[in-house]
Formats: structure tokens, sequence, C-alpha cells
């Protein structure tokens, strides 16, 4: 059983942001053979958290300019933001569960 969320602070949700968009960002750079391939990258989280359920709701938006001789593709991004959000449960689940 999966145990409630602890009430989070502002701290928290800019935690938890922080830590999901570094993990996009790395796992999108290791999907590249070189970094030179990423020409622009903007990852945009919004993070909603109701107090009162108890409910948190993170949504990514990632922008990438790669350059036209790379192999990085829409499906491959959508992979790695997946496994991205599998590592952001793990985390909240270690850090900001009772």
């Amino acid at each position: 059983m999966v145990s409630k969320l602890k009430k989070l602070s502002e701290d928290d949700l800019d935690d938890i942001s922080d830590f999901f968009a570094d993990i996009i960002e790395k796992k999108i750079s290791a999907s590249v053979k070189s970094q030179k391939e990423i020409l622009a990258m903007d990852v945009n989280i919004k993070i909603d958290y109701n107090d009162k359920n108890e409910q948190l709701s993170v949504d990514v938006d990632v922008d990438i300019d790669t350059d036209e001789l790379s192999k990085l593709s829409d499906e491959r991004i959508n992979e790695v933001i997946d496994d991205a959000y599998l590592e952001l449960d793990e985390y909240i689940n270690e850090h900001y569960r009772e």
C-alpha cells in the first residue's frame, strides 16, 4: 500500500519540479551522441498540489531544437519523459510520503 503524501510546502514543490527537470535534461542529453545536436532545450514543469485531497499533478512540456543531423525523435523524447516520470514517482515515494 502506498502511504499518503505529506503536506507539501512551496519549497517541496520547487524541489520536486527541479528534480524532475534535471532528470529529463540528463536523460535527453544521454540520448544523443553529441551535446552539439541539441541547439536549445526548454523544460517547463507545471506542478499543481491540492492540499484538501492530497493530489499532486506534475505536467511537463519539453521544447527541443536540434540540428538537422540529429536522430533524436519525438518518440525517443516521449520515452525519456515516461522514464523520468517513473523516477519522479520513486523520488516522491522516498521523500514526500508519510
